[in-house]
């Protein structure tokens, strides 16, 4: 079942995710094919990369529905999306401000016995997470911002007439490269 939702609809806010390709590249401008990053093409799977400044978006579609989108950073440092890059990445898929973003909780620092030699500390890099909160969103959407990289993934775990996304943030890593 093809999506009725289109960015350019008055009457919808913008999203790129529940869009249809023909939708995404009137947004993204002219896209080149890209492998799949969930590895279900047999299940009718087509991604599309757009390349925007110096990131690429990797559209994934299922019958002619975006259903998730990686941005990844190609050019210039490749360091983590600052707050406003974030916040305009999660524009892309309805107002920023719909979107609750969670921090994963350190883990905890063993308490050191003796006296062991002075380490330097580092933090470890934690993930980000994102969900739409919209009260008249049409449909779920999730995403997640690995810690210390320069990728974000966002994508609509459910939609009708579709098989369901169940994912492996490993596994779309992994994909990305």
């Amino acid at each position: 079942m093809a999506s009725k939702l289109s960015p350019t609809s008055a009457s919808q806010p913008s999203r790129l995710l529940g869009s249809s390709k023909q939708a995404v590249d009137f947004l993204l401008g002219k896209p080149v094919m890209a492998r799949g990053l969930l590895g279900l093409t047999a299940r009718g799977e087509k991604a599309y990369a757009y390349t925007q400044a110096a990131d690429d978006i990797i559209v994934g579609f299922f019958d002619d529905v975006a259903r998730y989108m990686a941005v990844v950073r190609r050019r210039g440092p490749l360091k983590p999306y600052s707050a406003v890059e974030t916040q305009s990445l999660l524009a892309l898929n309805g107002p920023a401000s719909a979107w609750t973003i969670e921090t994963q909780e350190p883990p905890p620092v063993p308490a050191r016995r003796g006296k062991a030699p002075a380490r330097i500390s580092t933090t470890p890099a934690l993930d980000t997470f994102f969900i739409y909160n919209a009260a008249n969103a049409p449909f779920e959407m999730l995403g997640w911002q690995p810690g210390g990289k320069a990728i974000a993934f966002f994508f609509a775990p459910a939609w009708p007439s579709q098989l369901p996304i169940v994912l492996s943030e490993w596994h779309v890593l992994k994909a990305i490269g």
